[in-house]
């Protein structure tokens, strides 16, 4: 076979690229599958991921929590083959944001090399010119200038060549027109990769330029060993993620803070004063009744009632017994600002400070009805008409007692 003898409907360069690609997304198992085709998956590794533990590839699994699907890699090779216990499995959120910090240290490896040979082409340019300002009838000096400037330029060349070849260790063969787009948007690569339009697939197929595999080791924490295109390696340690019981759990500052808060307000009443405060729930919620309620209840904190209580408030009923009145006129005494309550609930019911013990002419006059209200005059009888306020000269000696139209509860009063 001579390839380029005949014009063909592709380059030779396209087919062997579509038959690397095929081989890569092959479905059988064995060594001809290298890392599959990039699917839809939120998971950025997929297809690169080694297994520290066994060597083996591992695959990704994916779980619904919260309404967000969160990956997990996972070896499974000695469980499907030989029926045996899984090797091991990694959360996939906390490696997959790694792979940021992995890109970034790409970043500024490049920009380190591209300084190198920008300070290069800097000392070459400067020997130059001192070469071409000496005077000629100083052959010394010249001389001696032109050794530095041919000196400065072999680093220069040796510069250039390091930054080509590592530079072109890091291309996927693409062709040039795909090259061209790809260094364009270098530039803007962060503002690419967070875009929210851009899918995971088009992520993996970006991460797969840059990396060649990822191999996993999950012991106390996450070691996460990355071979780059071109041979390079980096090595991060990244702590495990924190089980969703502690992270449901509310913060002990929020509930020392509520224990406080209960002292003084109801349960939907703390929940507004940490909305306004910005407290948030770990799901980034506001909260509410309910929320306050279950952390009373998980935490075991005293309820508004119970702390009311043990301060020795009492009941509408409890008051009224010992007062001998009844528990509406405890009402009464209480819109009246006589007796000092405070709510325990949503519902606005109360409780109340007990009143001190008085005498007779201290104590709140129990409220009548106008209709069993009576007058009494100053004969010593009394009616229960309803009349005008008496004169008030009618308690001296001198006045004589009204006489009222009608007839009384005793008779006619005189």
């Amino acid at each position: 076979m001579i390839p380029g003898t005949h014009a063909g409907y592709i380059t030779w360069e396209q087919f062997e690229a579509n038959q690397k690609r095929l081989a890569e997304n092959a479905l059988g198992f064995g060594g001809a599958r290298k890392g599959g085709p990039a699917r839809e998956g939120p998971a950025l590794l997929q297809g690169r991921v080694l297994c520290g533990l066994c060597g083996e590839r591992m695959g990704v699994r994916y779980n619904v929590a919260y309404h967000q699907v969160t990956p997990t890699y996972v070896c499974q090779e000695a469980s499907i083959r030989n029926a045996e216990k899984v090797c091991q499995r990694v959360p996939g959120a906390v490696v997959d944001r790694a792979m940021q910090e992995v890109e970034a240290r790409i970043a500024e490896t490049d920009a380190l090399r591209r300084k190198h040979v920008e300070r290069a082409e800097y000392e070459a340019e400067l020997s130059r010119r001192r070469y071409i300002n000496v005077d000629p009838a100083n052959r010394l000096v010249a001389d001696s200038l032109e050794a530095d400037w041919n000196h400065k330029l072999r680093i220069l060349a040796e510069a250039q060549m390091q930054y080509d070849q590592q530079t072109q260790k890091q291309r996927l063969l693409i062709d040039s027109q795909a090259r061209e787009q790809l260094l364009s948007l270098a530039s803007d690569f962060p503002q690419i990769w967070n875009d929210p339009s851009v899918e995971p697939r088009e992520r993996k197929r970006i991460l797969r330029l840059l990396i060649e595999d990822v191999t996993l080791i999950n012991g106390e924490t996450i070691q996460v060993h990355v071979r780059l295109r071109g041979g390079a390696t980096r090595s991060l340690t990244l702590d495990k993620p924190l089980p969703i019981a502690q992270i449901r759990k509310t913060k002990p500052e929020v509930v020392a803070e509520i224990d406080k808060l209960l002292d003084h307000y109801c349960d939907r009443e703390v929940a507004e004063i940490l909305n306004r405060e910005g407290r948030r729930t770990w799901q980034n919620e506001p909260f509410n009744l309910k929320k306050i309620a279950h952390i009373r209840q998980a935490f075991n904190l005293k309820c508004r009632y119970t702390r009311l209580r043990a301060r020795g408030l009492l009941t509408t009923k409890e008051i009224s017994v010992q007062h001998d009145v009844k528990p509406t006129t405890i009402n009464l005494w209480a819109r009246e600002g006589r007796l000092q309550k405070h709510r325990y609930d949503n519902l606005r019911r109360c409780l109340y400070e007990p009143l001190e013990k008085r005498c007779d002419s201290q104590r709140p006059r129990r409220p009548t009805s106008q209709a069993a209200d009576f007058q009494r005059c100053k004969g010593g009888m009394r009616c229960n008409m309803k009349h005008k306020p008496c004169d008030p000269d009618l308690g001296s000696d001198k006045a004589a007692p009204p006489r009222h139209s009608g007839r009384g509860r005793l008779g006619t009063v005189d």
